[in-house]
């Protein structure tokens, strides 16, 4: 049995920090790892709230490189300065949102967390790898699926060059929890990605962000129409999923779909 606690998201179901950001503690297998670490002024407050000693953590990993996700590593590794990180080549590298309709903002990892990645104990994931007993670091994830997996995202404010985010990875426990950060390579090249990988594993339960927020309605009906054969037992979309999204995956999947927040516990 594995527990899932979510840490830092944009709702929350306590009297917890609140900020556009994703962290989530797991603890399986007799380990406890930390999945991203939110914005960064959230996170040690709420592990504190939640009864959770940062030194008790003995394994980060980094989803991907996005302020949200990465802004409280610095804080985090003044506390637990030994602390394994496990993420993807291109983390740290400068990054920029780029709407059209808005004015171009930086989204990389804020300057002090890069400095602290820089002197830390960082493991590069470039495959699916297993890094504690019955949980797996997906690695980059091939975009295979044809799923809008884009975005106004580029590594430059010029917008020179698009950031395709291939350093986006996921969490995937033997019991058969998916655990993703955002998500960016697209549920559906996830999931085939960790069934490729582990075909002995049966997703039954998703808790994470889907990145599904500015999906169009034929992505958000493919996505659901795919979710829905899988057969899933609940799914719990956090972060940058979306109300319009959780709406519409809640309308057609069988399972249990729930908004997730920060202070929720799962059992899995």
């Amino acid at each position: 049995m594995s527990t899932l606690r979510i840490v830092v998201d944009n709702l929350t179901r306590r009297d917890l920090a609140v900020e556009h950001g994703f962290a989530a503690v797991i603890d399986t297998s007799g380990e406890r790892l930390l999945l991203d670490t939110g914005a960064g002024a959230a996170l040690l407050g709420n592990l504190s709230a939640l009864g959770v000693d940062p030194a008790s953590i003995k394994q980060l990993v980094l989803s991907h490189g996005h302020w949200d996700h990465t802004g409280g590593l610095a804080e985090l590794l003044t506390v637990v300065p030994e602390l394994p990180i496990y993420a993807a080549r291109g983390v740290s590298q400068d990054r920029f949102s780029c709407h059209a309709d808005r004015p171009v903002r930086d989204v990389s990892m804020p300057a002090g967390c890069r400095r602290a990645y820089a002197g830390a104990l960082v493991h590069e994931v470039t495959e699916f790898t297993q890094i504690s007993p019955g949980v797996y670091a997906t690695g980059p994830i091939p975009r295979l699926s044809g799923e809008d997996c884009g975005g106004p995202f580029y590594l430059d404010s010029a917008k020179g060059q698009p950031d395709l985010l291939v350093d986006d990875q996921s969490l995937l426990l033997a019991a058969g929890v998916l655990i993703p950060g955002c998500c960016h390579s697209g549920i559906i090249n996830t999931i085939e990605y960790c069934r490729r990988c582990a075909p002995e594993v049966k997703i039954h339960t998703i808790i994470g962000g889907l990145h599904l927020v500015h999906a169009d309605d034929e992505r958000l009906e493919r996505t659901a129409t795919y979710l829905q054969q899988l057969g899933l037992r609940r799914l719990v979309a956090c972060h940058c999923t979306g109300e319009v999204a959780i709406a519409r995956l809640s309308d057609r999947l069988s399972c249990e779909v729930l908004a997730g927040a920060s202070g929720d516990v799962y059992e899995c």
